[in-house]
């Protein structure tokens, strides 16, 4: 059993011990380990939504997961889902193709999440539209390790998908109705995909998704908190109304993410990113440049408990996905990141590796 030692878990000193990537004792010890004099632990953050980073995509034709995992650790992620975009469908499936089976130093991958192909192109945003269909359980069954879709539930043929799929399904990119959403949601739909983009919004004559998501308990919301998809006062009041147990803060980052401005692909598509902000030629957002712990760091800024913040990037997400992850808690994996009272990362550890 290896050992962590000194660190504060939530408001008490202690130490964890870990063994085979499992957490097995919370609590003072005179064990030798790791010391980390006080610094704070929380659990190691956990990204449903996140296309790339440091250069690389998902859709990369090279198998670049590996490099994009050493990244994500390094940046506080300790679990994260690489996501695809809407592309044909050889494109998909050999994204999930490749290796998910990471080394010391890189963060989990339980699974992919695909976004579209199975979109409105009334909502495409930055999605190609040259590539968007119509539900089509083939192209899951063809994948490998499919652990969420996002796709727009009002399409024809979308509830026999629903019924057959066995990812969790994401309501995204979607011109869906407040009534058409509530239907989804009985038929077992189970988030909304960055919610307020590419989706309608609240009128008070046409509450549309987003409202049909709060009234069920089941439902997840989805939200890029980087300071840019969505105005503070917007992110707060969406928290008050699904509250702190069904938010998931995610990066929706992309390549450029830890790289430079200038120009990518995303989607096949070409995008320019100026100062941080991604934008298609259309100078629509192309999704994010920032890690999720930098959203993390946002939803703080704006006035939430880092407690509640991470929350919102570990348990919540863990939660939905059934992962054994997201707690400090005997029983649960090894997963976590250590920061100072700035809220900077000192360390971020996967599978108890340290």
């Amino acid at each position: 059993m290896k050992y962590i030692k000194n660190v504060r878990l939530g408001n008490k000193l202690t130490d964890i011990g870990v063994e085979n990537g499992k957490i097995v004792y919370i609590g003072k010890t005179n064990e030798d380990g790791k010391n980390f004099g006080g610094l704070k632990i929380y659990p190691g953050l956990v990204d449903i939504h996140s296309h790339g980073c440091d250069g690389c995509d998902t859709m990369d034709k090279e198998d670049n997961l590996e490099k994009m995992a050493r990244f994500q650790l390094a940046h506080g992620t300790t679990a994260w889902f690489p996501t695809t975009t809407t592309m044909s469908f050889d494109s998909i499936i050999s994204a999930t193709q490749k290796n998910t089976k990471m080394p010391t130093g890189a963060a989990d991958i339980p699974g992919f999440h695909l976004e579209g192909p199975f979109i409105n192109p009334l909502h495409k945003g930055a999605q190609n539209s040259d590539y968007i269909f119509r539900p089509d359980i083939s192209l899951i069954k063809k994948c490998k390790n499919v652990k969420m879709i996002t796709m727009a539930p009002e399409l024809p043929g979308s509830k026999a998908f629903i019924d057959s799929c066995d990812a969790i399904v994401s309501l995204g990119h979607s011109d869906a109705d407040y009534d058409t959403s509530r239907g989804a949601f009985r038929a077992g739909v189970r988030c909304l995909t960055h919610t307020f983009n590419a989706m309608n919004g609240i009128h008070h004559r046409k509450p549309g998704p987003i409202l049909a998501a709060a009234e069920n308990p089941d439902v997840y919301a989805q939200l890029i908190c980087d300071g840019k998809h969505i105005h503070p006062a917007v992110v707060k009041m969406l928290i008050n109304i699904f509250g702190d147990e069904r938010i998931i803060l995610i990066s929706d980052s992309i390549a450029a993410t830890g790289a430079e401005d200038g120009e990518y692909v995303f989607g096949g598509q070409k995008i320019t990113v100026l100062g941080g902000t991604a934008l298609t030629v259309d100078g629509l957002l192309a999704g994010s440049t920032s890690p999720l712990f930098e959203c993390v760091r946002t939803l703080i800024s704006f006035g939430i408990s880092e407690e509640r913040a991470v929350k919102m990037a570990s348990e919540n997400p863990s939660r939905l996905m059934k992962l054994n992850k997201g707690k400090i808690e005997v029983g649960y994996d090894a997963d976590f990141i250590i920061v100072n009272d700035s809220f900077e990362i000192v360390e971020s550890i996967v599978r108890g590796e340290f």
